[in-house]
C-alpha cells in the first residue's frame, strides 16, 4: 500500500497596523514594522495578512500595494475612535456599525486603489448586530472572536465561541451559523488565562515570550489532531508599532523564534507546513464545509432532570 499521505498544517499571521492612531501617530514606524514582518515571513516563504485602519492605508499606500502584489493580503482594520466614534465597535446598533464600517472600508479602498475582504475590528468588540453587517457590505472573513475572552468593558465578550474557523451566525456572535462570513479565530491556549482571567493566552507575538507561544501552538496542533476539524491551522498576530526591523528588538526575536518552534513542530508532528493568508484559510474552510453545514443545533442536556 502507498504510505499514507502527510496532514497539512496552515500558518497564516496577521497584523493590526494601526500605527497612525492618534496614541501611535507615527506612520514611518508603523512602514518600516510592516515591511520587516513581510520580509521575515517571506524568509521562511509564508505570508502575511495586513488589517490597515483607513488613515493606515492613506499613509503608506504604496507599501500596501507593494504587499499585495507579492501575495500578502490586505484587510480592513477599524477603531470607530479615529474616526470620531465612541472607542468600541460593540456598543452600536445596526445603523451605526453599518456608517462606520461604510466609512473606513470606503476610504481605505480609495487609497489602496483594490477593495478588501477581511476584517478586523479593534479589541474584537462586537455584538450580536455585527456580523449580518459585515456580510451586507462585502466583508468575507476576518478576525473578530476572541474564545474565551470576557472583557466587557471592550465590550469583547466571546465566551463559548468556536476555538476554530466557522461560518458567523446571523442572531448571535458565538455560535456557528449560516452567512457566508467565515471566521478565523487567532490561535488561544484556552487554558491558560491573563489579565485578571478574562482573557485567553494567544498567540500575539509582543504578549509573551517564546517558551510561551511554544506550548500554545503545542497545544493547538494537539487539540485539532484529535478533534480532526475541516483545516488545521495556526494564526498568530501582532501590531505594527513595534520595532520589527531592528535585529535586537525582542518582539522580533520572539517572532523568529515562534516560526522555528512552528517549523520544529510541524516536523514533530509529521504535518505538511503551508503559508496561508486569512483569505486563504477562509477559502480552504468553504471548500471542505458547506454554508451552514455545521450550523449550530442546540439540544439542552437533560440527563440530570431524571429522578428514577
Amino acid at each position: 500500500m502507498p504510505p499514507e499521505s502527510k496532514k497539512t498544517l496552515y500558518f497564516g499571521f496577521f497584523s493590526e497596523s494601526e500605527s497612525t492612531q492618534s496614541s501611535v501617530a507615527d506612520p514611518e514606524l508603523g512602514r518600516r514594522a510592516d515591511e520587516a514582518i513581510a520580509q521575515i515571513l517571506e524568509s521562511h516563504h509564508f505570508v502575511g495578512t495586513y488589517h490597515v485602519l483607513p488613515t493606515e492605508a492613506e499613509a503608506n499606500a504604496p507599501l500596501y500595494r507593494d504587499l499585495n502584489a507579492h501575495g500578502h493580503e490586505i484587510g480592513l482594520h477599524v477603531h470607530p475612535a479615529e474616526q470620531g466614534y465612541e472607542e468600541f465597535l460593540g456598543v452600536y446598533g445596526p445603523d451605526e456599525q453599518r456608517a462606520i464600517l461604510t466609512e473606513a472600508k470606503d476610504r481605505a479602498e480609495d487609497a489602496l486603489g483594490f477593495g478588501v475582504g477581511s476584517l478586523c475590528i479593534g479589541y474584537g468588540s462586537t455584538n450580536d448586530h455585527s456580523y449580518p453587517i459585515f456580510t451586507e457590505l462585502g466583508l468575507r472573513h476576518g478576525v473578530q472572536s476572541v474564545p474565551g475572552r470576557v472583557l466587557v468593558e471592550c465590550p469583547s465578550v466571546h465566551a463559548g465561541a468556536p476555538l476554530g474557523m466557522h461560518y458567523a451566525h446571523r442572531f448571535n456572535r458565538v455560535l456557528e451559523g449560516d452567512l457566508d462570513y467565515v471566521e478565523v479565530p487567532h490561535t488561544n491556549d484556552p487554558d491558560s488565562r491573563m489579565w485578571g482571567g478574562k482573557h485567553p493566552q494567544d498567540l500575539r507575538i509582543e504578549l509573551v515570550d517564546a517558551k510561551n507561544h511554544y506550548y500554545t501552538i503545542r497545544k493547538s496542533i494537539e487539540r485539532q489532531l484529535r478533534e480532526c476539524p475541516p483545516v488545521i491551522y495556526i494564526l498568530g498576530v501582532t501590531h505594527n508599532v513595534f520595532e520589527f526591523d531592528q535585529p535586537n528588538d525582542f518582539r522580533r526575536q520572539t517572532f523568529e523564534h515562534v516560526l522555528r518552534h512552528l517549523i520544529r513542530l510541524a516536523d514533530e508532528f509529521s504535518l505538511e507546513l503551508a503559508p496561508a493568508t486569512i483569505e486563504d484559510l477562509a477559502t480552504l474552510y468553504r471548500s471542505a464545509v458547506p454554508l451552514g453545514g455545521r450550523a449550530a443545533s442546540l439540544k439542552l442536556d437533560r440527563r440530570a432532570y431524571q429522578t428514577t
